[in-house]
């Protein structure tokens, strides 16, 4: 693994995805156990994914500051105070007795679990060399998928006790590698893209955001991460209650379909970052964003094949389709973006790209509201072949912008 990884040690990225890994089991319960959850406050299958939702929705309030503190302050306290709130939120999650605290409580989820996508990749691209990173990427964005077995466990759990008792066990990994990250892995220094010591110092957010723009490749991938939020945020709540209306499938079948899309997204990292490793090692970054795009494609044609699927057979394998998209484009992009931003603006990079995907969510919400999840998933169709095409176009503009990352001068 050290030679795969540069001869950079292991331990740092594999802390980093384990808790990658435990956040996911936070969300995952929640969409495995909407319908449960919907029942015992009461409340529509709108209102239940509008809740959901709202997790992401706060990346409008975090993304920015986040990605600001990420540039100045240590990243490792950051993900460490990320960490301990989604935990106890978790924790709560399965405590609260109003609708209004459930709201709350999952706000509040969702800013520690977000500010992950934001803290985590700058810190992986300052650990590792840039022929390293898709690997390192790779190693931490498996957790994702993997993380998709608490949708059996939660399910399992909740046929046994209660879906709250789901939560709080779910919760109790996040404060072992808490101390784990506190006390086993080092702060790295900030590094540029040609591997020198950052030379940019901190400057306001107007001017990160102008600076950003002016790079044709972020200014893409802001548009292709508006619509991939709206697309996959949505998604993965629908399919719950798609097989549970459309199937009639109780919470340990839905476990079982969050297993799925768990295996589909897991084979799909594996395959993106190996294609992002090769693509790296042959300096060939057009065709890395074009394998990006592909997988975003697999969403999209995925969810088509949900809205005309006959049976369970078909809308599985159509649900493994779309997630082994979701897991092919995360090393190339996680890569692509830490190899043309400055050192001293990864942090708002990400948190620029975070905030436009939580947009994205934020337009999708009306789809929770349709007669049935079908006509959902035509709406996530239509987003994921936008998304697809915003991607290939990066590809287009990467050259340039990596040579004039690379000799600003």
């Amino acid at each position: 693994m050290a030679k795969i990884l540069g001869g950079a040690p292991l331990l740092p990225v594999a802390v980093l995805a384990g808790l990658n890994l435990v956040d996911e089991f936070d969300r995952i319960a929640f969409a495995a156990l909407a319908p449960e959850i919907r029942d015992s406050f009461a409340v529509s299958d709108g209102a239940i994914g509008t809740i959901s939702t709202l997790s992401q929705v706060v990346i409008l309030a975090i993304a920015i500051p986040v990605g600001r503190l990420a540039d100045r302050h240590r990243r490792l306290t950051i993900a460490a105070v990320s960490a301990l709130l989604w935990g106890v939120m978790s924790v709560l999650t399965g405590l609260v007795t109003t609708v209004a605290l459930l709201v709350v409580v999952r706000i509040l989820a969702g800013i520690g679990r977000n500010a992950n996508e934001i803290v985590h990749p700058s810190v992986i691209t300052d650990l590792y060399p840039p022929d390293a990173q898709p690997r390192a990427f790779q190693i931490h964005r498996m957790a994702n998928p993997a993380g998709q077995i608490s949708g059996v466990i939660a399910g399992f759990i909740a046929s046994l006790f209660s879906w709250q008792a789901a939560f709080i066990v779910l919760s109790l990994p996040t404060f072992v590698l808490l101390i784990m990250l506190r006390w086993l892995v080092e702060e790295p220094p900030r590094r540029d893209p040609d591997g020198r010591a950052a030379r940019g110092s901190p400057v306001r957010f107007t001017e990160a955001f102008g600076f950003l723009i002016s790079i044709d490749s972020i200014k893409r991938f802001m548009a292709t991460a508006f619509f991939l939020g709206g697309a996959t945020t949505t998604a993965f709540v629908l399919i719950s209650l798609f097989f549970e209306d459309i199937h009639n499938y109780g919470p340990i079948g839905r476990g079982l379909v969050q297993f799925v899309l768990g295996a589909g997204w897991f084979i799909g990292v594996i395959a993106g970052g190996q294609l992002a490793a090769r693509r790296v090692a042959e300096l060939r970054y057009e065709r890395m964003v074009v394998d990006v795009a592909i997988g975003l494609s697999f969403i999209a044609v995925g969810s088509a094949a949900l809205v005309v699927s006959p049976n369970p057979a078909v809308s599985l394998a159509a649900t493994f389709l779309a997630a082994s998209g979701n897991g092919i484009w995360q090393a190339g992009y996680f890569s692509a973006v830490g190899r043309i931003v400055p050192g001293h603006l990864t942090g708002q990079a990400f948190g620029y790209t975070t905030l436009f995907f939580g947009l994205g969510s934020i337009a999708t919400i009306p789809l929770f509201f349709l007669p049935n999840e079908r006509l959902g998933f035509v709406g996530v169709t239509v987003f994921g072949a936008i998304a697809t095409f915003f991607a290939f176009t990066v590809s287009k503009v990467i050259r340039a912008d990596l040579d004039r990352c690379l000799d600003p001068g």
